[in-house]
């Protein structure tokens, strides 16, 4: 049983022989702080354990005692008919899955139910072990079955297999796959080492994503080894589907899957003017810019006429054994994993300090999300992805008519998603959007995707307030609407050594 479920329990035994009580007569009783009480209450709360009264202090209960509040009480026959409801849209769901894995939107269309319904459903049979859903494609899959998607995987990309890779490295697996590429694990064939590998249809964007890496040398950054183009020809089914062998350096790729619900958002059509100025920014790494010429000549959509071949950029970069920030959440929630306050804290330290690094080198990440945090073999956090990043000003300082809605809309601020003129205050948006999903327990995806919505708009959940008053106050600065209300980044790395006294003997010991 971990210490957190320990404390719970112990809340829960003490209301069980106390009866109703506030939350500082438990921590008094049981030998915790008020805070760490309220949080655990709340937690219980979340988790329909317990109840509060709309008294100042709340006043806490057990859900099991009624205590004169109405309860309903639902006759046999209702039970059978809410069981046989549930049993019924389960059936439904599981006959779908038999085929193999699909998507919740898919599900919904099959179904013909709105896709809130069916997600709720889907979480909530999982939660009872009878669905699950792949890290890597979003796929629901029935429990105990594997992912038609592990088994592509092995078929499609044996060792060395990949067209672009098969001369230096071979191909371990497939670690994600989206619109804007897919990354792979590799073992280079000369030196021995893993590496992560990021194949990305060449364009101007994936240009910038070079040139900014490769100016970025931070702990706190994933490390950038090298890149080189590929092309593959487009003149059939057969040729789409494997990427002609081209010599090209010894070295490749990128980073990061796109697990959970996030998808970036890409629906404006136009140009992103910003593609341009990270050129300006990196203009003198003259050693890249074959590579921008390639870019400019293959298109918007990565083309090649007269031969109809579609270029491919290889990014090689180091691998991130530690995995996503996504996954030290979710260990968390469901409870494997204990929060400890100092750790969240120097977690998050790290995060700001690779911002700050990159907001010093006059550049935007535009997409920080959880998905995008990853740790490394020693724990430090990587930030990685940089397919959106952007300059702040053009080559003579002036603001950039950017793209809107370029990034993940559940973490983007308010300006990215509507406005076109915007500076680095829009990462410090998803930076309170992220602290806050590291300090508090969300059980389910429903009730996050709820709460961010809510955050966006300055509503904090109950009880978040008297559990981490500090905290409350930064994040709700850093979520400011107006983008000048934001402390920038070198602000929040002061206040967290000031407040939180995060020593060089502390930020120098290992996370995870």
């Amino acid at each position: 049983m971990s210490a957190e479920t320990q404390m719970e329990r112990k809340i829960i035994d003490f209301l069980r022989q106390n009866g109703k009580s506030i939350a500082l007569t438990i921590a008094k009783e049981i030998g915790l702080d008020k805070s760490t009480v309220n949080r655990h209450l709340y937690n219980l709360q979340r988790s329909n354990q317990v109840f509060n009264s709309n008294e100042k202090p709340p006043v806490w209960d057990l859900m099991e005692k009624t205590n004169g509040i109405k309860q309903t009480v639902k006759t046999p026959e209702q039970k059978s008919l809410t069981t046989t409801a549930e049993t019924c849209e389960e059936k439904h769901v599981r006959d779908l899955l038999k085929s193999g894995g699909l998507k919740a939107c898919q599900i919904a269309k099959d179904l013909g139910q709105p896709r809130k319904t069916v997600n709720k459903q889907l979480y909530s049979m999982m939660q009872t072990g009878k669905v699950k859903k792949c890290e890597i494609s979003s796929l629901w899959l029935l429990e105990g079955e594997e992912s038609n998607e592990s088994h592509s995987q092995e078929s499609d990309h044996r060792l060395g297999s990949v067209a672009g890779l098969s001369q230096s490295f071979d191909v371990i697996t497939k670690l994600g796959e989206g619109g804007f590429g897919c990354v792979f694990k590799v073992k280079h064939k000369f030196d021995g080492k893993i590496y992560a590998v990021k194949k990305v249809v060449l364009t101007g964007e994936a240009d910038s994503e070079v040139k900014a890496l490769a100016r970025l040398d931070h702990p706190n950054i994933v490390r950038y080894i090298t890149c080189w183009p590929d092309s593959e020809s487009c003149t059939s089914n057969q040729d789409r589907n494997q990427v002609s062998n081209t010599s090209g350096s010894s070295s490749c790729g990128v980073t990061f899957d796109r697990a959970g619900c996030e998808e970036r958002n890409d629906e404006d059509d136009e140009d992103d003017d910003d593609d341009d100025d990270v050129s300006d920014v990196t203009s003198r790494m003259e050693s890249l810019g074959s590579t921008a010429e390639l870019a400019s000549a293959a298109g918007p959509s990565g083309n090649l006429d007269p031969l109809n071949h579609r270029m491919y950029l290889f990014i090689q970069m180091e691998f991130c054994e530690g995995g996503t920030l996504t996954t030290w959440i979710r260990a968390r929630n469901r409870m494997n994993k204990q929060r400890i306050a100092v750790e969240i804290h120097k977690i998050f330290y790290e995060i700001v300090s690779g911002v700050e690094y990159i907001h010093s080198n006059s550049l935007i990440h535009r997409d920080l999300k959880p998905d995008n945090i990853l740790f490394g073999m020693d724990g430090k956090v990587k930030i990685g992805d940089f397919g959106l990043v952007a300059a702040q000003t053009n080559h003579s300082g002036g603001p950039i008519e950017r793209t809107k809605r370029r990034g993940t809309l559940q973490y983007m601020s308010p300006e990215q998603e509507n406005k076109r003129n915007y500076d680095e205050k829009t990462d410090i948006f998803p930076l309170g959007l992220i602290w806050f999903e590291m300090l508090w327990k969300l059980s389910t995806g429903m009730e996050r995707a709820e709460l961010l919505k809510d955050l966006r708009n300055q509503r904090f959940p109950e009880g978040f307030c008297d559990s981490y008053p500090t905290e409350n106050k930064f994040i709700e600065k850093m979520l400011s609407f107006a983008p000048e209300d934001r402390p920038p980044a070198k602000d929040i790395k002061e206040k967290l050594e000031k407040f939180f006294s995060l020593d060089e003997d502390l930020l120098s010991q290992k996370t995870i």
